[in-house]
């Protein structure tokens, strides 16, 4: 019964009318930003950290830049080949770290439900949401806009190629959930 009651929320949470725009996004852009040796690296204002992999250094730089949240969306296959443990990287740089798994198709609502709720924080505490290239990371940023913050579809999907969306089977993924044609 409880994780019924989880699901339900998280639903809801997922698929309510989305709110204003938190001040924090007022006149934010995804630029791209240095930050260590991270591939890919962008930011949206000074809030939100796009990346590919990071080093195992990279988490001290993140740290030292306020972030407080580590999102990272690679698979455990994926994470077997990092030569380090980022968990306990993250830990040890005084981040809170979290993994949710998105492959090469969208991830279940409850999924996504999580990482929104990390980067709905970023208000208060900044976040790096991370996978190998930064490319699931547009995907999911295009998604997260839209429905969390009401950002036009295109607009949305322009943000997220700007952090890092290239792959056109990861497009057409975003652009089928956002509603929009190619």
């Amino acid at each position: 019964m409880k994780s019924l009651i989880l699901a339900v929320c998280a639903a809801a949470t997922l698929f309510a009318q989305p709110a204003a725009q938190p001040a924090w996004t007022a006149d934010a852009k995804v630029a791209s930003v240095a930050v260590g040796q991270a591939p890919n690296s962008s930011s949206f204002g000074s809030h939100v950290y796009f990346a590919g992999q990071p080093t195992e250094a990279d988490f001290a730089a993140y740290a030292k830049l306020g972030v407080k949240t580590v999102v990272n969306l690679r698979t455990p296959a994926e994470m077997e080949r990092v030569s380090f443990d980022e968990a306990n990287t993250a830990k040890a740089a005084g981040l809170k770290y979290m993994n949710v798994p998105v492959g090469s198709s969208l991830p279940l609502d409850g999924e996504l439900a999580k990482i929104y709720e990390e980067l709905n924080k970023a208000g208060n505490e900044k976040v790096l949401l991370h996978c190998a290239s930064s490319n699931r990371v547009g995907m999911i940023w295009s998604l997260y806009r839209n429905s969390q913050h009401g950002v036009p579809a295109e607009q949305a999907l322009a943000e997220g190629k700007t952090a890092g969306l290239k792959s056109p089977a990861l497009e057409k993924l975003a652009r089928d959930k956002l509603g929009v044609k190619p």
